[in-house]
């Protein structure tokens, strides 16, 4: 069964056909219901447009590359840019409000989003240690998308900086571990960073300060 709408297909095949370059979803799978309904999402972007493409890999098959993304989970992809780390991961499937966000993802690779300019990106680009940011989610969240896409633009501004979604609704054992009461929560190198909705301004500082 198509994971995604008709109509959302063509509007993509349109936004992706303009794309320069190439765009790679890596994709880390395990043997779990979930994993093969990320792999057939992925599966489905990958038939949009021959500027965007998939590639399928077993969850800890490729150790350095693992390490290089900060991949540590299974069900989850990184995007590529020309082969380049871009510094975003999705862990779980992108749907219900991240949808877009995805999407966002893709078309800010390929110079078609939101940059950073003036002081934020003189902030952003000062940032010379690795941060690994990690934000649990809801997809069914409206305000965690919001934070997602100023991250991942933080991210597109600095390669000392990987950020990923985590579905919580996915990872619950994590959601539980950490006792998550409430989404977006933003972790920093493994400390809890942020709570809740937060400007990109706001999270630069964040970022910044860490």
């Amino acid at each position: 069964m198509a994971l995604l709408d008709k109509n959302i297909v063509e509007q993509l095949k349109g936004y992706f056909n303009n794309i320069n370059g190439n765009i790679e979803m890596v994709s880390f799978l395990d043997d779990s219901e979930k994993s093969k309904e990320l792999d057939s999402f992925l599966t489905e972007v990958d038939a949009i447009s021959d500027k965007v493409n998939y590639t399928k890999k077993t969850f800890g098959s490729d150790a350095d590359f693992e390490k290089m993304h900060n991949i540590t989970r299974p069900i989850s992809f990184t995007l590529l840019k020309d082969g380049k780390k871009s510094g975003i991961n999705f862990n779980g499937i992108p749907g219900g409000h991240e949808f877009n966000s995805f999407v966002l993802a893709i078309l800010g690779l390929a110079g078609m989003g939101k940059k950073l300019g003036g002081e934020q990106l003189i902030k952003v680009e000062s940032v010379t240690k690795p941060l690994n940011i990690e934000t649990y989610v809801s997809l069914s969240c409206t305000k965690c998308p919001e934070v997602i896409q100023a991250l991942n633009i933080i991210s597109m501004a600095n390669e000392n900086i990987t950020t990923s979604l985590i579905d919580g609704g996915v990872f619950t054992e994590e959601v539980t571990q950490k006792n998550i009461q409430g989404v977006p929560v933003v972790y920093i190198n493994g400390e809890k960073a942020s709570v809740g909705e937060k400007t990109i301004e706001e999270l630069i500082d964040i970022v910044t300060n860490a």
